[in-house]
Order: C-alpha cells, then structure tokens, then sequence
C-alpha cells in the first residue's frame, strides 16, 4: 500500500480544502492510506543516502519512497532532506553561488460576481484567463494611470470562493528565503496579504480586459487574501530525485495541485524516466542550462 502523510501546516491549505479532498478520495479508493493533520519533522537515512523513515508528531514511517510537493513549505523539508540552502549556478562563463529558494508574494483576490458571470454560453467551464499587456492601465476609481509599463492578471470563475478569483504579477520579497515567515499561511498571515491597491489594480485590470467589469470595483471582495510562493534559483520548476528514493516536485508553490506534471512525476516514482521533465533537473543549475528569464510580468512565464 501507499501511505500519504500531508505535511500539515496552519492555514496551508484551507483555501484549497475543496481540490484536496477530491484528491484524497481518489487516492483512497486506489487503495493508498492517508493520514492528515501530520507535522513532518524530519527524515532517517540509511547508509546509502536514501531515506528510510519519516518522522512525524505522530511517530515514524517507514517509506520505499518519498514525494515532496509542499508549494511554499519546499524550503523546510528541502532541509530536513539535508540538501543545500546555496547552489552553484553556471551563468555568463561563470559559476557563482546562489540561494537555492526565495519568495514571492502572491497577489490574490475575489470579485464578488455570480461565478457563472463568467462561464461559457454553453454552460461549461472556461479556461482561466491570464493576460500580459503593455497597455497603459487605468484606475476605474478615478481614471489616473496606474501601471505605464507592462503588467499582468489572471482570473477564472470559482465556485469555491463565490465568486470570480484571480490574482495578478507576483512581488519578490527581498530578504534570504530563510527569514521569510510562512506561517500562518494566506489569510491569516499577518504580512503577505494584499491591499486596496491590488484591489482597484486588479479590477481596473479585469474592466480594461472585459467591459463587463466595469464599475465592478465596489464588489471586490475587501477580505484578507494572499500568501507567499517559494521559488527556484531561476524561477522555474525542479522535478528530480534528490536523494535515491527521495523525488521532489518544486513548481514555484503549487504542490500537490501540479496535476500537469503529476502522470510524469508517478511514472518516474516508478522508474519511467520522462523526457518531457528533463529540463527541470537540478542538475540544470551547475550545468548552466538555465530556463530564460521571463519577458512576462510573471517569473514563472
């Protein structure tokens, strides 16, 4: 059997309990166990570098094989693996060493709306929306320009939040990785939660790209909302055996919602390696076969 122990944190995960459980249920009916509101405090290793137990509040569990895919958290079991907090990076000719994670804040929020203000005509479901735009932007506040260089929002209907969610470009947060609080996560987050400059941004952004947004800022949703995303040296995704039996999944905070990725990372649990996934080694930074740096208001573009 395959047992699964959610590294929980506070918070983690409550806005997202929805997309959770419909994994977990899955999961169980495939005949995995899953054990929930378990803090992961470490790992055992034997000689040969691999990992034999993990270790819980609730005790240690034996494992074949662990799967790390912990979104914003990466960075805390990244130690626990005893891997390195600073990586060399080949760039230009040169090696230089960098720190292996740093965070962004994520900027993120609700409208208000019916989310079926968005759906198809069909009644089906649309894609989520994500634009990138140099156009200068207006506030529809008070029509003062907002943004005269090039931005970016994404947004989807949700019928989780009541509403239409979405967010817009990341903010980097400038201190070393390991002095960013992540706890308590999103919302209840005393630091990384956006204000009523996102607002009036966010949805002078949604009217400039839909009309039907106009005059829609008085039904943004004033909540708290946010969290903080934990990033790779370059931005961009790692899929890779760390340890011999220790695969990690860092994808820039989405964890175990990667479900893109999530056939190929099973397959290569299994001994499949993928293609598809092999510029997202580690190996990729020594190397120097870097992932470009965005042209896009989004890191991760």
């Amino acid at each position: 059997g395959v047992t699964s122990v959610l590294h929980e944190k506070r918070g983690g995960y409550a806005n997202n309990r929805a997309s959770l459980d419909g994994l977990a249920k899955q999961a169980r009916e495939s005949g995995a166990q899953i054990l929930e509101g378990v803090s992961v405090s470490g790992f055992a290793f034997n000689s040969d570098g691999s990992v034999a137990k993990v270790k819980t509040d609730r005790g240690e569990v034996s494992c074949g094989r662990v799967l790390v895919a912990a979104g914003p958290w990466t960075r805390d079991l990244w130690a626990m693996l005893e891997m390195p907090d600073a990586i060399p990076v080949a760039r230009g000719g040169a090696e230089v060493v960098e720190p292996m994670w740093r965070y962004f804040s994520l900027q993120e929020g609700v409208l208000g709306v019916p989310p079926d203000f968005l759906m198809r005509e069909d009644g089906a479901m649309p894609p989520v929306i994500h634009v990138d735009s140099d156009a200068p932007l207006r506030s529809e506040k008070d029509g003062r320009i907002l943004r005269d260089s090039p931005w970016g929002i994404y947004y989807k209907p949700d019928f989780h939040f009541n509403g239409v969610q979405g967010g817009a470009s990341p903010c980097e947060v400038l201190r070393p990785a390991a002095e960013v609080a992540v706890d308590p996560y999103g919302p209840d987050s005393p630091e990384f939660v956006v204000g009523e400059d996102f607002a009036e941004m966010w949805v002078s952004a949604l009217a400039h790209c839909q009309s039907r947004f106009a005059g829609r800022l008085p039904e943004y949703r004033r909540e708290p909302s946010g969290g903080v995303g934990c990033f790779t040296a370059d931005n961009f995704p790692v899929f890779d055996f760390v340890r011999p039996n220790a695969y990690v999944v860092a994808d820039s905070n989405h964890g175990y919602k990667m479900l893109g990725v999530g056939a190929l990372a099973a397959a290569e649990l299994r001994g499949q390696k993928s293609e598809l996934l092999e510029p997202f080694r580690l190996s990729r930074f020594a190397a120097g076969e870097l992932h470009p740096v965005s042209n896009s208001p989004f890191p991760w573009s």
